[in-house]
């Protein structure tokens, strides 16, 4: 009899945790669509562009879009309420952490010159 209470305990508890985990989590598809960014302290061919996020089943895809290039993030990642973004600008990869603020992402790029600080705002 002890053992099953101790075992229904130990799941009300996993079920609880769940839920608060649930609960915490990023929704990825809040970043769904279009953004247009501004850096003004990057490269003048990077200070302002257009981010876009699409979703293919649970996985979150994303490109960057400068004067009318494409370039595909290679890796994106959401831990907590952080995104991470990594794209390679000339050969050179460049980290992207924003967090959502109201509906716009703020964050920095990590790049060799430094951090500069990145604004997006939904298109």
């Amino acid at each position: 009899m002890r053992t099953k209470n101790l075992l229904l305990t130990f799941m009300l508890l996993f079920a609880v945790m769940v839920q608060l985990q649930a609960a915490t989590a990023f929704d990825q598809k809040l970043l769904v669509g279009q953004w247009q960014y501004s850096a003004p302290t990057a490269p003048p061919n990077y200070t302002s562009g257009q981010i876009n996020f699409s979703q293919a089943g649970d996985k979150l895809k994303g490109e960057l879009v400068i004067e009318g290039q494409k370039v595909d993030f290679s890796q994106i990642s959401i831990k907590e309420d952080v995104v991470s973004v990594t794209i390679y600008l000339e050969s050179t990869p460049i980290t992207v952490k924003f967090k959502m603020v109201n509906d716009t992402l703020e964050g920095k790029a990590e790049t060799p010159d430094g951090p500069v600080a990145v604004k997006a705002s939904r298109k």
